[in-house]
């Protein structure tokens, strides 16, 4: 080991917080406009399909850059990389909050989604090449895992706060502050290291990935888009798809790929990545349906609406650090499916409860989908960043990155399509007051809800009871499909690990066949 990774060694739990107070804004950005949406609908007249495109950009954007800035951690230092992500996300924090049309604030979350490319992997490498012992790096990484799980759930807290005060612009403004204090602590603990060999780095790669990504999403969100033509859909979904291809071909033929494949050859290994995908889809995408019931149907402020998730987050962080620990005894075939199966019955507890009014047992349910997403992400991230040696760990960074924020952007897309699509089919109004309400009140509670406060009283109160019957339906699928996902997951990952024990006693016992018996002494 050189001195300064010795150095870093000693002072490793103070970066270990360093790095975990670097991840957390960056967490929070993925959820924290949750709450905004209200205040995004009347302040900078954004559509259903904008505001969506306001929250999902950020995520989208990542999955093709974490590609290239994780293995660009490994030829450049991963301090370095840190350093230059957080600089980019405070300035285009700054620029976000001044954003006066929605075009503009999608512009400046994709800002942000490049320095967040940049943190996420080089904070996760970081932690890997710090801690040596294994039990100290589980417990580590757990930690990073809970500021990645309970930081998409502290966002609609953090945000709600922020609006009870200031106008929305504010969420990004707290920003600036952490990360200046981030850029000093990172450049008094930390010393760039850069390896002696370094691969090839190429640019074609994330740029395949974005446009891939991004293509397929668009196509998604126009399908379900009232009104939208086909050319909408089949083009960027054609294109998309020939994106997708194409770096999937290039990654396989490659001899320094961006997105190792290689690593894939391992079992546990692909049981994390399943294990960070399809749980953070359904968190993030479900958790903006969850604020906007909270505040369009319960009629909850943003504070309050934030205040009211408060238990989600907690849970998830006394969670990940509790399983990464516990994994390292009863391994990861009780821990994942444990904690993917509180997390259904938690998503089974709000379809049952949805419509009615928040209660204590609502709030068990969040603890109940806190608790079961942090632990199974911290397990997740482990089984990802020891599955590959620590001269790979900012390319097991980039595909724990890529997993999270993969899951985040085709939840926001996907779920976000899915209540928008069967809330436009369940919203119906009274013969009588039909004809008086604009078509687009069909497109989203939010625009409903905007247009009932301009209306008549009469028809005002109309527009509001059919946009929560139509949401509430909705919601209520939501939740379902959700717990259904996160249990055909838990299944999945069971059989799978049953299969790899089978196999590994199989190929044991041929082992034990095939050695030659000891001659009989005489």
């Amino acid at each position: 080991m050189s001195p300064d990774g010795r150095g870093a060694h000693s002072r490793r739990w103070l970066i270990l917080a360093t790095v975990a107070g670097c991840f957390l804004p960056v967490a929070a950005d993925a959820t924290i406009l949750n709450v905004a949406v209200p205040s995004l609908t009347e302040a900078l007249g954004a559509s259903a399909r904008e505001l969506l495109w306001i929250v999902d950009v950020y995520p989208l954007v990542m999955v093709g850059l974490v590609l290239v800035t994780g293995p660009l951690g490994d030829r450049v230092g991963h301090q370095r990389l840190l350093l230059a992500g957080l600089g980019v996300f405070g300035v285009s924090s700054g620029l976000s909050s001044l954003s006066t049309v929605p075009a503009a604030l999608i512009v400046g979350r994709a800002a942000l989604a490049v320095g967040a490319s940049m943190i996420i992997p080089a904070t996760l490498a970081i932690i890997r090449q710090v801690f040596h012992n294994p039990r100290e790096r589980a417990f580590a990484i757990g930690v990073w895992s809970a500021i990645a799980a309970s930081g998409a759930a502290v966002g609609p807290v953090a945000g709600g706060l922020i609006l009870a005060h200031y106008w929305w612009g504010a969420v990004f403004l707290i920003n600036i502050p952490l990360v200046a204090a981030a850029v000093f602590l990172v450049r008094s603990l930390l010393t760039n290291q850069v390896p002696e060999d370094k691969e090839p780095w190429e640019a074609a790669s994330p740029v395949l990935a974005v446009v891939g990504t991004v293509g397929i999403v668009y196509a998604v969100k126009s399908a379900t888009h009232q009104g939208s033509a086909l050319v909408e859909t089949w083009v960027p979904g054609v294109i998309g798809l020939a994106a997708t291809a194409f770096f999937l071909r290039r990654q396989l033929r490659s001899e320094h790929p961006m997105l190792d494949l290689a690593l894939f050859r391992e079992q546990h290994f692909r049981i994390g990545v399943m294990a960070a995908t399809l749980p953070v889809f359904v968190l993030v995408g479900f958790e903006l349906q969850l604020a906007q019931h909270l505040q369009f149907v319960t009629g909850k402020s943003p504070w309050e609406a934030g205040v009211f998730l408060l238990p989600m987050p907690i849970a998830a962080f006394a969670a990940a650090p509790v399983a990464g620990l516990l994994s390292s005894r009863y391994g990861v075939s009780v821990i994942i499916p444990a904690g993917l199966g509180l997390a259904a019955l938690g998503y089974v507890g709000i379809a049952l409860w949805a419509g009615g009014r928040t209660s204590l047992a609502l709030t068990g349910c969040l603890i109940l989908i806190g608790a079961g997403h942090g632990g199974v992400q911290a397990v997740a991230s482990d089984a990802i960043m020891t599955g590959a040696p620590p001269n790979r760990a900012g390319a097991a960074a980039s595909i724990e990155s890529v997993s999270y924020e993969l899951g985040a952007g085709f939840g926001i897309a996907l779920l976000g399509s899915l209540i928008t699509a069967v809330y436009g089919h369940a919203f119906a109004l009274p013969p009588t007051t039909d004809a008086a309400v604009p078509d687009n009140a069909s497109d989203s509670i939010g625009e409903a809800v905007s247009l009932a406060h301009k209306a008549q009283p009469d028809v005002g109160q109309a527009i509001t009871a059919a946009a929560k019957d139509a949401f509430i339906h909705a919601y209520r699928l939501t939740a379902v499909t959700a717990a259904v996902i996160i249990a055909a997951t838990a299944v999945t990952i069971t059989l799978m690990l049953k299969r790899s024990t089978s196999v590994q006693g199989e190929e044991e016992q041929s082992t034990y066949r095939s050695v030659p018996a000891p001659d009989n002494p005489r």
